[in-house]
């Protein structure tokens, strides 16, 4: 993936490396070849085609805002062409998962977290925090990826870290104890929090 010019490494540890992929319209990727497990969040729609090496291209299914998937590369890798075919820019985040991190951080979403998707390698939910509300992340290691901007406060054992990311903005944690989220702005919060097991 790394040798995509639009595929750029954002953060990495033994866990996953995390992917900002930007396309903007007309822009067809070079070959490229996904071997490990991935979870992707999109950030912008826009309409694609893919193209497997050898065969036909075809007309994407329309992805939403927000919308987040899992594709198991690891028992079936993929080497394939992206092509943005619509008038706006696409962008997506891929967290491609490397090594499970041993511990599944419980088994009930914590309240303002929506389950999304979950196997063994990974549990997904969608956060939605107002101004002046929290919510707690589970006790494990994981991904948040914003969908768009906020001030936001994480408090933790560790002390307090306050950051406004914009959208495909992150933050990786590895706790064995529960991160607080506070959203400490005037914009609404929305999130992807991927829960790597």
């Amino acid at each position: 993936i790394e040798g995509e010019p639009r595929h750029e490494l954002k953060f990495q540890n033994r866990y996953l490396r995390l992917f900002d992929v930007q396309l903007p319209p007309g822009y067809e990727t070079v070959a490229h070849t996904h071997l490990h497990d991935g979870v992707f969040v999109n950030i912008d729609a826009s309409e694609t085609t893919a193209q497997e090496l050898g065969g036909e291209v075809v007309a994407r299914p329309p992805r939403e805002w927000g919308e987040t998937s899992f594709i198991n590369y690891t028992k079936v890798p993929k080497a394939h062409r992206i092509k943005n075919v619509g008038r706006t820019p696409f962008r997506v985040v891929d967290a491609e998962i490397h090594e499970g991190c041993g511990r599944s951080g419980g088994t009930d979403p914590a309240p303002g977290l929506h389950p999304v998707l979950e196997n063994e390698r990974v549990r997904v939910t969608r956060i939605r925090i107002e101004p002046g509300q929290t919510a707690s992340l589970p006790p494990t290691c994981g991904l948040l990826v914003a969908l768009g901007g906020a001030t936001l406060e994480f408090r933790g054992p560790g002390g307090t870290e306050t950051m406004t990311p914009g959208p495909a903005g992150f933050k990786w944690r590895d706790s064995f104890a529960p991160l607080v989220l506070a959203n400490v702005g005037t914009a609404v919060f929305d999130g992807v929090d991927i829960v790597v097991k």
